[in-house]
């Protein structure tokens, strides 16, 4: 093999790992649907979808900025589906924006895509933005 397809081989192969799992502090994304196992909390957090969006279009006049409702799962890992998931809701500007993980908090960092009109976001287009921090 010539050195130049050893180096692209060797590339392909390291680039089609898996990406590590968040830790402690680190922010990360899910789609509606999607979930994630944070090891060092030994969590399974999946997001659900969104149950209220009333933020402030873009391109609209409002009194306040509104809010958006996030559905989230979590369960204790490895039984993630067990007797001991539960659902709650996170909020983007009301409270609460955070849920208890035991000895952290899973935190709604933002909503996206920001809605230009009223009711312009598919429900599956949603993507959330999480973090985690220490319980306070």
């Amino acid at each position: 093999m010539q050195p130049n397809r050893i180096m692209l081989v060797l590339g392909v192969v390291i680039g089609c790992g898996t990406p590590s799992e968040p830790q402690l502090g680190d922010e990360f994304q899910l789609q509606v649907g999607e979930s994630i196992v944070l090891d060092d909390l030994g969590t399974w957090v999946a997001f659900g979808g969104v149950s209220g969006d009333s933020r402030c279009a873009s391109q609209a006049m409002c009194v306040w900025a509104g809010d958006a409702a996030v559905l989230v799962e979590v369960a204790p890992f490895p039984d993630a589906l067990g007797a001991d998931s539960k659902i709650d809701t996170l909020h983007t500007n009301l409270d609460p924006k955070s849920l208890s993980l035991g000895p952290a908090e899973l935190v709604l960092v933002q909503l996206d895509p920001y809605p230009e009109t009223p009711g312009s976001i598919r429900a599956e287009a949603y993507v959330a933005t999480f973090t985690t921090r220490p319980a306070r």
